[in-house]
C-alpha cells in the first residue's frame, strides 16, 4: 500500500498499480459483487418461493371509502393508573364494573 502526502499526514491507502492488490473496502466490494453474480439466480428463486407462501399486507386504498380501523381488543383488567388517570365519572363505572366482577382489578 502507498500512502499520499496530499492529506497533511493523514494516512490513506491507495491502490497500487503495478501488483494489483486491492483495499479491504475495494476487496469487499469485489468479493460482494462476485458472490452477488454467483449466487442471483439462487436468491431470485428463494424470494419466489417465499412470495408464495408468505401473504403480503393489504394496501389501502385512499379515501374516506377505503378507511379501516381495526377495533382494539377488549382488555379484562383495569390496573391502578386506569383508576387513578380517569375523570370522576369513568372511575365510578370501572370500580362498578370491578365490583360486579365484569372485569378483574390487577396491581
Amino acid at each position: 500500500m502507498a500512502i499520499t502526502a496530499g492529506n497533511a499526514g493523514a494516512k490513506t491507502r491507495v491502490r497500487k498499480r503495478g501488483k494489483g492488490k486491492l483495499s479491504t473496502p475495494e476487496a469487499r466490494r469485489e468479493y460482494q459483487r462476485r458472490y452477488y453474480q454467483l449466487h442471483k439466480e439462487k436468491a431470485k428463486e428463494y424470494q419466489r418461493q417465499y412470495n408464495l407462501t408468505h401473504k403480503k399486507k393489504a394496501r389501502g386504498g385512499r379515501g374516506k371509502a377505503n378507511f379501516v380501523c381495526p377495533r382494539e381488543p377488549i382488555r379484562s383488567t383495569f390496573n391502578t393508573s386506569d383508576i387513578m388517570h380517569s375523570p370522576v365519572e369513568k372511575t365510578l363505572k370501572i370500580l362498578e364494573k370491578i365490583i360486579n366482577g365484569e372485569r378483574l382489578f390487577t396491581m
